[in-house]
């Protein structure tokens, strides 16, 4: 049994962590950490835990943060974890940081996305980027993951095959849709529901995080560079994303070779689906579950292939992957703890 600590309980991935892994055989929850409701039934914060997770919620003190525990999942905000992790927390426990603290990102990198230093950046070598479809052998060697982000997650796994096999050129362009929860629990303007109802707009063009995570983590998995054009955007949803890229393909080539090749990177993989040609992707067919829905269309007069891919943000973008890394650190089943069938209404 895989005793396990949470950081950052009570925000949005912290509770998608928590109810999945009230289902997970080999798994026990000792520690629910949150300063915000400390002291707190877990229950009390969610009201849909009654008679499931009836736990109090422990202040978060890094002196004794990895007592008990086998395995941390850190859920905690931007720039916590990188404060207060050290080498002597992480001799003692195992680490999946599903915040964005130790991904692909120098010490410069860092100050410009998210507006502070890095305090640790000497611990980054540590962590394996836990994209898990496509590092399973690192991920199942280390002791320190980083997850990757949600919009990271779901270009890579749909562009990744593409750029592997050459068949694309390196211009690349992707248009990104999430739900709310894309921003987390903490509230907002922009979250605001009268601010953010019936309306859709781009945010962070030319300067989200995630891009230049996107472009580090095809370069690692495929040797190649690749120019990048991102803009995400917010839609009236609680969650969900769903990603359209184009690309120029470098010669004709036919659809059923292009669905060839993603079934052969993706055929034994289960959380990843390759849809029949024709039926287009939609955010409440992954929605509340860990897969990823990929489908795709030539542009006969262009020569340009359209990819369209979607995954829920909060699981397969956040917490359900950390668990499936988890799974691989372990040796377990990869889908254990997260064979939930996505609720589409």
């Amino acid at each position: 049994m895989v005793n396990v600590g949470i950081l950052g309980a009570t925000g949005y991935t912290g509770l998608e962590l928590i109810r999945l892994l009230e289902n997970h055989k080999e798994v026990k929850i000792k520690k629910i950490l949150s300063r915000a409701y400390c002291g707190r039934k877990y229950s009390y914060v969610y009201r849909n835990f009654a008679g499931f997770e009836d736990k109090y919620c422990e202040d978060l003190d890094w002196d004794t943060v990895a007592d008990g525990v086998d395995i941390l999942f850190s859920a905690l905000p931007y720039g916590v974890l990188m404060e207060k992790l050290t080498d002597n927390i992480m001799k003692d426990v195992n680490i999946i940081d599903v915040g964005v603290d130790y991904r692909f990102m120098n010490k410069k990198e860092y100050s410009k996305y998210y507006g502070k230093e890095h305090k640790s950046i000497e611990l980054a070598d540590k962590f394996v980027y836990g994209l898990s479809e496509w590092n399973e052998e690192n991920i199942k060697n280390s002791r320190y993951v980083a997850n990757p982000g949600c919009y990271a997650s779901v270009v890579q796994i749909a562009l990744l095959p593409l750029i592997k096999e050459g068949l694309i050129e390196e211009d690349l362009i992707v248009d990104g849709k999430c739900g709310l929860s894309g921003g987390g629990r903490s509230l907002t303007v922009g979250t605001h529901y009268v601010e953010a109802n019936e309306s859709i707009k781009a945010y962070r063009i030319n300067n989200h995080p995630h891009a230049q995570e996107i472009k580090k983590g095809i370069e690692y998995f495929t040797g190649k560079r690749v120019n990048l054009t991102f803009t995400p955007h917010l839609v009236p949803m609680q969650r969900g994303m769903l990603i359209t890229a184009y690309a120029q393909l470098k010669h004709k080539i036919e659809h059923e070779k292009i669905r060839e090749m993603y079934n052969k990177y993706y055929y034994d993989k289960k959380f990843i689906q390759i849809l029949d040609k024709g039926i287009y992707v939609e955010t409440k067919w992954v929605k509340n579950s860990n897969m990823c829905h990929i489908n795709f269309e030539i542009n006969e007069e262009t020569n340009k292939l359209i990819v369209v891919a979607a995954i829920d943000n909060l699981i397969k973008g956040a917490s359900g992957q950390a668990i499936q890394n988890m799974n691989i650190m372990y040796g377990f089943e990869q889908s254990m703890g997260l064979n939930c069938i996505p609720i589409p209404i």
